[in-house]
């Protein structure tokens, strides 16, 4: 995984060592099935920095004992809950780190994650490890369910989630579509035409940069931003 900036690097040796904890452990590596950012990335799908830990829970029953253990496992490389959600596996994690670095990482589980999702077996090279985690298709699906679903929520766009569209469309990913219809309740055509007003009403280089200028070399960022906008809006109007 690519780190672009030294204060970064600190936080991605926590991350690490969280994630490995989870893989090391034969009930939560069979419970959970990775996904979003760090995992692409990790997958050497896509080339940006990634700072959360995200996962499904495909059977819900699981949720207590999968807390139960996550408990221990921050106890044991001494990570703070700093907040955590009532309703559901939600968790701000403090770390002790340098005056003026990141100090803060966040662990999501969904436990009601689409049916239609698919998971395939995959080797972590970086970290010498196996994980269950969403096949391609459901990634992308996952992604652009985020994209808006985030603007839906809580009325502002993540341009990372933009990005990370964008790279997975120009690589050819396919989409399962059915996913995407299944969580959002319209058509796949429907759901990209509103999409595509998202982008078009909302999408900015200020948004993209500020959510990214940590996550990618700079020089290279300075590259990619001026297209963005222009290659997602032609490439998502080639989905309908």
């Amino acid at each position: 995984m690519f780190t672009p900036q030294k204060h970064n690097i600190y936080h991605k040796v926590q991350m690490f060592d969280l994630l490995s904890a989870i893989l090391r452990n034969s009930f939560l590596v069979e419970s959970l099935m990775f996904k979003g950012g760090t995992y692409a990335s990790l997958r050497r799908v896509l080339d940006r920095f990634s700072v959360d830990l995200d996962f499904d829970l495909p059977l819900r029953g699981k949720k207590d004992d999968v807390e139960g253990i996550l408990y221990h496992i921050f106890k044991k490389l001494n990570l703070n809950i700093k907040a955590q959600s009532k309703n559901y596996l939600l968790f701000q994690l403090k770390y002790k780190a340098p005056e003026g670095a990141r100090n803060t990482l966040k662990l999501e589980i969904n436990d009601s994650p689409s049916k239609l999702n698919t998971y395939e077996k995959v080797k972590l090279s970086e970290l010498n490890s196996y994980c269950n985690g969403h096949t391609i298709d459901t990634m992308v699906a996952n992604k652009m369910l985020a994209a808006k679903g985030r603007f839906d929520k809580k009325g502002k766009i993540s341009g990372r989630d933009f990005y990370d569209l964008n790279y997975f469309l120009r690589k050819g990913f396919k989409v399962n579509r059915s996913v995407v219809q299944d969580i959002s309740k319209v058509s796949y055509k429907e759901y990209i035409s509103q999409l595509i007003n998202l982008v078009e009403k909302n999408l900015t280089e200020r948004i993209l940069n500020e959510d990214l200028n940590n996550l990618l070399p700079t020089s290279y960022l300075n590259k990619k931003l001026p297209r963005i906008k222009e290659e997602l809006l032609f490439m998502l109007k080639q989905e309908i």
